[in-house]
């Protein structure tokens, strides 16, 4: 799936997300966030994705679930989308609020330094889960490191810049929704547009 973040040139500290859901539905997907440096889907996006979390927000985005700040721009969705978009939302929800907390340490750790993240990955998992994790926080530094590499691209992005990532954590499903029987999936080299950095 191919992710496009740029700048929401309508609102200061906004973000707009361009995605290119493996199905070739196109989504459109906008944020507002202020409060941290990068935008907080691009920080769910790489602790996520570094984590290899499937059943969070983009694994959840990739599987078909249509969230409220999300429309469809281009390519013709399934005939039960809605439907099926509302199983898997119920299916994933403990995922979702994983995702959440690990993304929340990592976005928090961006304009930080990484001694702590470790501690405060096996914290946030504690909050809503008991034994080990199903992730592993040593990751926490990499993670934030990752983070910020994006955040200085972000920050330098010309007037109608983007920056493209491709997720490439492989679905899994969720217990009792019927598969999608379509395969094509969508691979690129993720990069700034002008930049050739993923």
């Amino acid at each position: 799936m191919l992710v496009t973040f740029s700048p929401d040139e309508t609102r200061s500290g906004g973000s707009v997300a361009s995605i290119i859901r493996p199905d070739g539905v196109v989504l459109r997907l906008t944020s507002y966030d202020r409060k941290y440096s990068v935008p907080h889907d691009l920080a769910h996006f790489v602790a996520e994705r570094e984590f290899r979390m499937a059943r969070g927000f983009w694994g959840s985005v990739a599987s078909g679930v249509m969230f409220a700040s999300m429309r469809v721009v281009a390519g013709r969705p399934r005939h039960d989308a809605e439907r099926r978009s509302r199983a898997i939302l119920a299916a994933n929800q403990r995922h979702l609020m994983l995702a959440e907390v690990v993304a929340g340490v990592v976005h928090r750790a961006v304009d930080e330094v990484d001694q702590g993240v470790e501690a405060a990955l096996t914290a946030a998992w504690g909050s809503v889960g008991t034994g080990a994790p199903p992730f592993d926080p040593a990751g926490g530094p990499a993670a934030a490191r990752r983070l910020r590499e994006l955040r200085d691209q972000w920050r330098e992005l010309p007037p109608g810049g983007e920056l493209a990532l491709t997720w490439d954590v492989p679905a899994q499903a969720a217990p009792g929704v019927p598969q999608s029987r379509h395969r094509a999936a969508v691979r690129a080299d993720g990069g700034r547009r002008g930049g050739g950095h993923r």
